[in-house]
């Protein structure tokens, strides 16, 4: 592939990321909860998708799945390509991603279908419709508008004190793995492939699987292979095996270690983007974390400074100027008066 081609295959791949994640995982969660009574809220793609096949297999005949006529052997096959779209995003194989990323939504469609997941299903075929309508230029959000979502996302976060796991908990570890998956695959895979390549430890091609790049680096290389630090001291092996985490975070949905370690992930993909000869990986990646440091941050302010107003503004009322209310308060008392005074009967 040309590295064209690699950036349009990457675009696809953060948009099937964030569908998969966003839409179908918490549809198959909800349907192994409401019809199976099973929790398996800390299940990813991966493990979800490979519930369904085995709950297939067992349950020829009272299945809560919608077959819709379909055999046991054709809801099989559909499952088994879904399955294969999710390892195709998680190992950034991007021939496949270009070449089957329509296929790969069908088949999440029918996934849908068959745990009657319907308004997801309508989600997904609207993002296929787009696919299908060949556009080059893929929605982008704009720094500001990701600053304040991210504000929002904080905000939440800091003001829920449930110490369980909560909804706002989920939505904030999404947001940051979406984040992070990005800067993996768009900023640090690709020239960590060209490192390894140099070294001769992989062969050039377009799967730029992170998983595959980091376990190599771990077990083969040294210290040597990578750039020093400016001050001097040698490269250290140990922020391979954080980027490992931070990936494995991102990709599997380890919502708890996203919350607790973002922060380490991110400054050691900055580190090691460095100590592969990847400055610009380097700057993009920073850039992202600062935005999100800077967010949180900014969250905390506004949340300080609302605990800091009267409770009157707190709740959304307007405060008059002291004189002023003083005078139209007597200015109605006394029409009040007049006017009671006119009444019949008034005593």
């Amino acid at each position: 592939m040309t590295k064209k081609e690699e950036r349009q295959a990457i675009r696809k791949m953060k948009l099937l990321f964030r569908h998969m994640t966003r839409l179908l995982c918490p549809a198959l969660r909800l349907f192994f909860l409401r019809k199976l009574g099973r929790n398996l809220a800390a299940c990813d793609a991966q493990k979800l998708l490979y519930q369904l096949h085995d709950y297939n297999r067992r349950h020829v005949s009272n299945s809560q799945l919608l077959r819709d006529g379909k055999s046991v052997t054709a809801v099989r096959k559909v499952i088994k390509y879904a399955i294969k779209g999710r390892n195709n995003i998680c190992h950034s194989n991007l021939p496949e991603i270009k070449a089957n990323s329509k296929s790969f939504l069908t088949s999440w469609i029918q996934v849908a279908g068959f745990i009657g997941a319907k308004e997801t299903a309508v989600k997904l075929k609207r993002t296929r419709k787009f696919l299908s309508n060949n556009i080059r230029k893929f929605p982008r959000t704009t720094p500001a508008e990701r600053q304040r979502s991210m504000v929002c996302v904080f905000r939440k976060l800091e003001l829920d004190k449930n110490r369980n796991w909560s909804k706002t908990k989920d939505m904030a570890a999404n947001a940051i793995e979406d984040a992070l998956f990005d800067v993996i695959a768009e900023d640090f895979a690709i020239p960590m492939r060209d490192l390894l390549t140099k070294h001769k430890l992989i062969a050039y091609n377009s799967t730029v699987d992170s998983f595959l790049q980091l376990k190599i680096a771990i077990a083969k290389c040294s210290p040597a292979h990578f750039i020093a630090p400016a001050d001097g001291t040698p490269f250290d092996m140990s922020h391979l095996k954080v980027v490992m985490k931070s990936r494995h975070s991102a990709i599997h949905e380890q919502h708890v270690n996203t919350l607790r370690d973002w922060e380490k992930f991110f400054k050691s993909l900055i580190y090691v983007s460095l100590g592969i000869g990847a400055p610009k990986s380097a700057r993009m990646i920073s850039r992202l974390y600062e935005s999100l440091v800077a967010a949180r941050k900014q969250a905390r302010r506004e949340i300080k400074r609302a605990r800091l107003l009267p409770s009157i503004l707190r709740n959304g009322k307007h405060v008059l100027i002291k004189g002023k209310t003083s005078r139209m308060n007597r200015r109605h008392l006394s029409k009040g008066i007049n006017s009671a005074n006119s009444q019949t009967g008034a005593s």
